[in-house]
């Protein structure tokens, strides 16, 4: 997918978590290392994120903007794997996942506002006519947000306290547990929750649903990257349309998010300024974005889930 020279992300963006990524033999999928078992691999993989996040934050050659990103995306890995625990004794999913979601909050100021700049960058990019004023007014006016936001720094120190927290807690996991159940129960509960929304989209687009269904894309795509075997549920081409349905899903709530905040502050843009039109702008792509959701949905959500699960049953041997 190409992407502005401003889109907020890094070019190292990677939806996969680093220690499943394919290495320079080419793996295409996860390979547990000689001797590990699936649930070891689980617990390696876990804890591999929460220190990669800890020490984004302590490493001097990271730019901070940098750092807050990487640890906010591996936190919803973090609880991506937690969903697959929920009854792993002692894991107490519930309390861990809360952690790792405040813990992201804390850093969720600048990232919003760079998020919002670069999607009123987009909007006047398409802007015509009278609406280009217009946009320009909005995009001057977060740009002035934005840097505000980068000069109040967040909670480094605590968000890297509750980083420790929480490696303290992945180590004290046990190392046996049925992993591959475990693995394909989770996966198959997220195929469903995403089919279900994806068909309730299909009757009418609500809010709601929409961040919901991207939450379980988001998931579905990081449960997958950690099946170790060959499947056709979990194919690297399956793993890449998801990514992308992600990303038109998380344009599509980034822009819901803004059109909210139009609608009830004057000061980004007054109605005098032709705040009507760009409100109306925002809707229309909206619209598209969500018809070509369920496109894409239609390819990756229309196997019925006992199909599914049937697919994935050879986890449970793992």
């Amino acid at each position: 997918m190409i992407r502005p020279d401003d889109d907020p992300r890094p070019l190292s963006y990677d939806d996969t978590p680093l220690e499943v990524a394919p290495d320079a033999a080419g793996r295409g999928r996860f390979a547990l290392e000689p001797g590990e078992t699936l649930a070891q691999g689980l617990k390696r993989v876990l804890i591999g994120e929460i220190v990669t996040s800890r020490e984004a934050l302590d490493d001097p050659g990271i730019a901070k903007e940098e750092a807050i990103h990487r640890v906010r995306r591996r936190l919803k890995r973090v609880r991506s794997i937690f969903f697959v625990l929920d009854e792993v004794p002692g894991a107490n999913r519930e309390a861990r996942v809360i952690q790792a979601r405040d813990t992201a909050r804390l850093l969720s100021g600048a990232r919003e506002a760079d998020v919002a700049v670069f999607e009123a960058r987009r909007i006047l990019a398409r802007a015509e006519g009278r609406d280009v004023a217009a946009a320009g007014l909005l995009v001057e006016r977060l740009e002035v947000e934005r840097a505000e936001a980068h000069r109040s720094l967040p909670p480094l120190e605590e968000v890297a306290a509750r980083l420790r927290a929480s490696e303290a807690d992945a180590r004290s996991l046990p190392d046996r547990f049925e992993a591959g159940r475990l693995l394909a129960a989770a996966l198959v509960a997220s195929y469903r929750r995403g089919r279900r929304d994806w068909r309730e989209l299909g009757e009418g687009f609500t809010v709601e649903t929409l961040h919901d269904w991207r939450k379980r894309v988001k998931q579905r795509r990081h449960l997958s990257a950690l099946v170790p075997i060959e499947t056709t549920v979990t194919t690297p081409a399956i793993q890449r349309d998801l990514e992308e349905l992600g990303e038109i899903l998380g344009e599509e709530h980034d822009l819901a998010v803004l059109s909210d905040r139009l609608e009830r502050d004057e000061r980004l843009l007054r109605p005098r300024e032709g705040r009507a039109a760009i409100l109306d702008s925002i809707g229309r792509r909206r619209r598209k974005l969500a018809k070509k959701a369920l496109e894409l949905g239609e390819e990756l959500y229309v196997t019925r889930g006992r199909d599914v699960a049937e697919v994935l049953a050879g986890l449970s041997e793992l």
